[in-house]
């Protein structure tokens, strides 16, 4: 398939709120503490972002709104599910007074570890009706799975389950379990994804054999929205790291960027849009290296 145009791809960082954008000093001085204004100033860089902060916390209408104020007419965002969604260890306190009381089995700290299905469906169903004012300036919602959710049919269906649920929004996939990538799980894990019209997350990841580390593979499984994130490859913190910084410690160099240019561009070729997100977040790096990668596949013309 001949590559795709350039013009499809967006390139952007996960989230413009990290605090090491702002110890960095890539936000000047007059909207480093201005959170309208770091949202305007990082618009007029980027033409996409991923919201990283609806991880933690339900997003209110209210603030949604003001995101999609801030930003202009043809700018994405691309809305990172709630951990209790994703199956990541949760604390309920974070969550709204009445999805508390819902059902869910906890950890030794006393946080979710395992939602009942009505608590899972219920914080669903609040991210989607929160993320309503983005209209069509939302891309998909991003579901990255925890590393040790492992393929096989019974997370396979899940999965499926939950795509359904924020149906008819889009959902992205990240898997972080290298067996989604095995011969026969990933053709059916790429199989579900592609019935329900949802992306495959491609990524780039420190190139080690553990189970945490995807392998560099490209998988287009919708027609309207293709994704890849990086994360770095800093080997030495990429498990048992203290810090999120400090596990995506990582610089790309222009030959590693390299290496993506011809793929993104023939997934370019596949969907009408693609989103490129660096998550190499410490310091300005990741900002830093989707500026350098835009120029790139301006120089690809």
């Amino acid at each position: 398939m001949p590559p795709g145009d350039p013009d499809r791809i967006r390139v952007g960082t996960a989230s413009w709120t990290d605090p090491e954008f702002i110890r960095a000093g890539w936000y000047p001085d007059d909207v480093k503490n201005d959170a309208e204004g770091r949202l305007r100033y990082y618009a007029r860089h980027f033409p996409m972002v991923e919201v990283n902060a609806t991880f933690y916390a339900l997003p209110r209408v209210g603030t949604v709104q003001a995101w999609a104020d801030r930003t202009p007419d043809d700018f994405r965002f691309h809305v990172k599910a709630h951990q209790v969604i994703s199956g990541h260890a949760s604390d309920p306190a974070r969550l709204p007074p009445p999805l508390r009381e819902l059902p869910f089995q906890a950890d030794g700290r006393g946080r979710i570890r395992r939602p009942s299905r009505e608590l899972r469906d219920a914080v669903t169903d609040v991210l989607v009706e929160a993320v309503a004012p983005l209209g069509s300036k939302l891309g998909a919602i991003l579901l990255q799975l925890p590393p040790h959710v492992a393929a096989g049919a019974d997370a396979r269906e899940e999965v499926a389950r939950i795509i359904d649920r924020i149906h008819p929004l889009r959902t992205a996939v990240e898997f972080r379990n290298a067996s989604w990538a095995d011969p026969g799980e990933r053709e059916a894990a790429a199989e579900m994804l592609a019935a329900r019209d949802a992306a495959w997350v491609c990524v780039d990841a420190p190139r080690i054999d553990v189970p945490s580390a995807m392998p560099p593979i490209v998988e287009v499984t919708c027609p309207e929205l293709a994704y890849l994130r990086l994360h770095g490859r800093n080997v030495a913190t990429w498990q048992g790291s203290r810090t999120v910084a400090e596990r995506f410690d990582w610089q790309y160099s222009d030959e590693e960027l390299g290496e993506w240019l011809h793929p993104v561009l023939d997934m370019a070729g596949q969907a009408q849009e693609v989103a490129v997100v660096f998550n190499n977040n410490h310091g300005d790096f990741a900002l830093r290296s989707a500026a350098r990668f835009g120029q790139m596949l301006q120089q690809s013309r």
